[in-house]
C-alpha cells in the first residue's frame, strides 16, 4: 500500500486517464475482465433503471413547485448519479453487443466516454454520501417534511447504491481526483450566492435555498460551505480506501482459488502416476 501512495504524487495522477480503459466496463469480481460479463450487464441495467426512473420522478414532482428543481444540491447530485449510471450501462451494453456481433471496434469507440464517466462517478459518489449525511442531520424536519418513497430514494437509497457500486466496479478511485469533488462543491457554493444576489427564493419563498446556506449570514454560510467541501475530501479518501481494500480482497480470493486448483491438479497427477505404476507392476 505504501508503494501505491508513492506512485500517486505525480502530476499525471490528476488526469482522467487510465492505461486500461477496459476496467470501466468490468466488475472487480468477474474472472475474465477482457470480455463483457452478462451478469454484470444485468447489474448495471438495474442500477441505471433505478436512478433514471426516480430521477424523472423528481423532475415531475418539483414541476409542482414553481420550477425550482435546478436549485437544489440534492438534484445536482442525483443528476450526477443518474448520468454516471447511464454512461456505465451504455459503455457495457455497447461492448456486449459488439462482442456478440464480432465487432470489437464498437468497444474501442464507446470507451472514449470513460473519462467522462470516471469524472461523474467520482463526483456523484462523494456527493451522494454528503447529501445523505447533511440532509438527515441538519435539514430534515419530521414535523414539516414528508418522508415518502421519493424522499428515501434521493436522500438515502442514493448512498446505498453508490456504496454497493464501490465494492462491485473494477476501476480505481485515485487520491488526487479529489480535486473534482472540491470543484463541484465550490461551483454549487458560488451558485447559491449568485442565486441569492439575484433575488432568488427557496421552496417556501425564503431568501435561502437551504436554512444552513443563508447568505444574510455570510460568515456562517461560508463556514458551512467550507465544512461540506472538507467533508467531501474526507469521503473521497474513504472511497480510495474502499477501492484498495476491494482490490486486495479480490486478489487474495483469486490466489486462494489458484492454490486450491494447483493442489487439486497435483493430487490428480499423483493419482495418475500411482495408477500407472500399479499397471506396470
Amino acid at each position: 500500500m505504501l508503494r501505491f501512495w508513492k506512485k500517486q504524487f505525480q502530476l499525471s495522477k490528476f488526469y482522467l486517464i487510465h492505461n486500461d480503459p477496459g476496467v470501466f466496463i468490468a466488475s472487480q469480481w468477474q474472472k475474465n475482465k477482457t470480455e463483457p460479463n452478462f451478469k454484470y450487464l444485468m447489474y448495471r441495467t438495474a442500477i441505471m433503471l433505478i436512478f433514471f426512473v426516480t430521477w424523472i420522478m423528481t423532475i415531475i414532482k418539483e414541476a409542482e413547485n414553481n420550477g425550482l428543481w435546478p436549485i437544489f444540491l440534492t438534484n445536482w447530485g442525483y443528476t450526477a448519479c443518474t448520468l454516471q449510471a447511464t454512461l456505465a450501462f451504455i459503455m457495457l451494453f455497447t461492448t456486449f453487443i459488439g462482442s456478440t456481433l464480432d465487432m470489437p471496434q464498437m468497444k474501442e469507440h464507446i470507451l472514449w466516454l470513460y473519462p467522462l464517466y470516471w469524472l461523474l462517478n467520482i463526483v456523484a459518489t462523494a456527493t451522494a454520501f454528503a447529501i445523505t449525511t447533511v440532509y438527515w442531520t441538519t435539514i430534515y424536519n419530521a414535523k414539516t417534511m414528508v418522508f415518502d418513497a421519493l424522499n428515501y430514494f434521493v436522500h438515502g437509497n442514493n448512498s446505498i447504491l453508490v456504496f454497493i457500486d464501490l465494492w462491485i466496479v473494477a476501476h480505481p478511485v485515485m487520491p488526487f481526483h479529489v480535486v473534482y469533488s472540491i470543484i463541484f462543491g465550490i461551483i454549487y457554493s458560488v451558485f447559491t450566492f449568485i442565486y441569492y444576489s439575484a433575488g432568488g427564493r427557496g421552496k417556501e419563498g425564503t431568501l435561502c435555498i437551504y436554512k444552513i446556506v443563508d447568505w444574510d449570514r455570510p460568515g456562517l454560510t461560508v463556514g458551512v460551505c467550507l465544512g461540506v467541501i472538507a467533508f467531501l475530501i474526507v469521503i473521497h479518501f474513504l472511497m480510495v480506501l474502499i477501492s484498495l481494500v476491494r482490490r486486495n480482497l479480490q486478489e487474495k480470493c483469486c490466489s486462494k482459488k489458484l492454490d486450491i486448483t494447483m493442489m487439486q491438479t497435483k493430487k490428480d497427477a499423483a493419482y495418475v502416476n500411482e495408477a500407472m505404476s500399479a499397471d506396470i507392476v
